[in-house]
């Protein structure tokens, strides 16, 4: 499907009822080629490479030392276009979208496991020739950085954690947490064979403090990316394989300075979470807090400016090319 035949197949997603019920998807869920979606959301900055026969859509900007940002679920790299702003001013910003979202491929082992991710996080730094970096991650994202951080720690110099999961079970919209995953509500933009322009409106307005930022475009593009052809897979693969295990326990392995970031308004994770998470990092050398009284689950999309200089201000003073201050254990 080229761009021209593109247009009017996303007009088609945007003018779809909401009211369809959630289904398991047919073996060819969702309707548009990867290609054709490239075609009309890749810019000049997006580059992509195979690793570890997986075409990755990354973008690579600034210099110094680097740090990696991984995006939330139903998210893409361009939920971080603030903090890559600040942030390439005095480092190397790396950001890719991870498999079942954003202009990535497809994992052909079907395997979206945590453990995968996290693999696919060491093969990909190995292809940017960087060994040692900070890592920040943002709901789902934030979850896959922490046990990153955790397992990896002669890798990761420093770990950013915005409004993170992976301790408490997030609530979609209008529903209350669920008790263990099993037992989650089957939401629609996992189960559904095709995504809705209300279903996308609807699940960025729950996630975003201020409701201007949900603009026709935003939709567009998350509609269009949670429509590429197999993305039903993808999704109930990575939902499938989701294991929560002992998050405390791994959190405690973490040794690098960590800094929590969390919107006062979230209403997907709880703000008491943040500390929970604190508390839990009791072997980082550092573990602060920061929290913001506008921002919701997606505080990296409602803050952009001041949450990437709160953390452009830690990075700056424990892994800063200038001499980083002294990181102890509290």
């Amino acid at each position: 499907m080229k761009l021209a035949s593109l247009l009017p197949v996303v007009a088609l997603l945007l003018s779809l009822s909401a009211t369809a019920q959630p289904a398991e998807p047919a073996k060819t869920s969702r309707v548009l080629s990867r290609e054709s979606v490239i075609a009309r959301f890749a810019d000049a900055q997006s580059k992509f490479v195979d690793i570890d026969g997986v075409n990755l859509h990354y973008k690579d900007e600034g210099s110094g030392p680097a740090i990696l940002l991984m995006q939330g679920t139903n998210g893409d790299l361009a939920d971080w276009d603030g903090w890559a702003a600040v942030l390439a001013k005095r480092y190397r910003v790396l950001r890719f979208d991870m498999p079942a979202f954003g202009l990535s491929g497809r994992l052909r082992s079907g395997n979206y496991s945590v453990d995968r991710m996290n693999s696919l996080i060491d093969a990909f730094m190995d292809q940017m020739g960087i060994e040692r970096f900070s890592i920040a991650g943002t709901s789902y994202g934030g979850l896959v950085a922490f046990r990153y951080a955790a397992t990896r720690t002669e890798r990761v110099s420093a770990l950013i954690l915005a409004s993170s999961a992976g301790v408490e079970y997030g609530k979609p919209p209008a529903a209350a947490p669920a008790a263990s995953a099993a037992s989650a509500p089957r939401t629609s933009l996992f189960y559904d064979a095709v995504i809705t322009a209300a279903e996308i409106e609807k699940n960025l307005r729950h996630v975003l403090f201020n409701q201007a930022l949900v603009t026709p475009l935003m939709v567009e593009r998350k509609l269009a990316f949670a429509n590429i052809v197999g993305r039903g897979e993808e999704s109930i693969a990575g939902r499938t394989l989701y294991e929560r295990g002992d998050p405390q326990r791994v959190l405690a392995h973490v040794r690098a300075p960590a800094l929590v970031l969390w919107g006062e308004a979230n209403k997907a994770l709880s703000p008491k979470t943040a500390d929970a998470f604190v508390q839990a990092l009791k072997n980082a050398c550092v573990a602060e807090r920061v929290m913001y009284p506008a921002a919701g689950h997606l505080l990296i999309v409602d803050k952009p400016a001041q949450s990437a200089a709160d953390a452009m201000a830690f990075l700056d003073r424990y892994v800063g090319t200038a001499k980083p201050a002294a990181c102890r254990k509290n």
